[in-house]
């Protein structure tokens, strides 16, 4: 069972799925923001516990629950088949060794913006889904598909079934909105501080930089996924960079 703490995480979660169960604090019940939550989930026909605080901070995994938590099945994680199957213009993002669990809900939330189909990470050194993650990423962790696998037997299907392979890096060749981001696509982003893995990075068919006009090397991860993602959508609307 995955939890969903906090306000505004719990009602986005409640906006997009159906959660088993809510757990609420009966001292914050006549809270606003509260009882919408609680009016949504009545209308949703979700089960409502009214519980004390003390149990909400004694189960809280975040320790920021804000009095609600709701309780729901464990997604499970995707194959890379089911993520190709989810249609539209295929985007995928690949992340090498993203630790961080707030980004990881943050990509998460940008990526159910902006259209992508699903994410892939590694077994190992990788954050999975976890509530903080759950938690960043307001209600986006849940609708967003998540496989997790080898990142070069991904990439290898993924190329094998069209899809062109760009990896995001300070060393690329070009500025990412010289390169065509339209059509299938998978974007691999390396992790907090290490970037993508030598070995990953040779597999790219080509490799973009984000151009950094102060002393500081690159952007967090989560900004530069949700950089260059509203770039590709800017493409798909003006067919191609400008």
């Amino acid at each position: 069972m995955l939890q969903v703490e906090g306000r505004n995480p719990v009602y986005e979660t409640l906006k997009t799925t159906k959660p088993t169960k809510l757990l609420v604090s009966e001292k914050s019940r006549k809270d606003p923001r509260i009882q919408q939550i609680i009016d949504l989930a009545r209308k949703k026909r979700v089960p409502i516990e009214f519980v004390e605080t003390s149990r909400l901070n004694r189960i809280s995994e975040t320790k920021r629950h804000q009095g609600v938590i709701a309780l729901s099945k464990a997604p499970g994680y995707a194959s890379i088949d089911q993520i190709l199957q989810t249609g539209g213009e295929i985007c995928v993002l690949v992340l090498d060794r993203v630790q961080d669990p707030m980004n990881l809900g943050s990509i998460l939330r940008t990526a159910e913006a902006s259209g992508v189909n699903g994410i892939v990470v590694p077994k190992k050194e990788s954050v999975g889904i976890t509530p903080t993650v759950l938690r960043a990423a307001m209600g986006a962790g849940l609708r967003v598909p998540i496989a997790r696998t080898s990142l070069y037997q991904a990439v290898k299907l993924l190329r094998k079934e069209g899809v062109r392979i760009i990896g995001v890096d300070p060393s690329g060749a070009v500025e990412y909105y010289d390169e065509r981001l339209t059509g299938p696509l998978a974007l691999v982003i390396g992790g907090e501080g290490k970037g993508i893995s030598p070995t990953l990075l040779g597999k790219c068919d080509s490799v973009v930089r984000i151009p950094m006009m102060g002393d500081i090397e690159s952007l967090n991860v989560g900004v530069a996924a949700a950089v260059v993602l509203y770039e590709r959508m800017r493409q798909q609307k003006s067919n191609g960079p400008s």
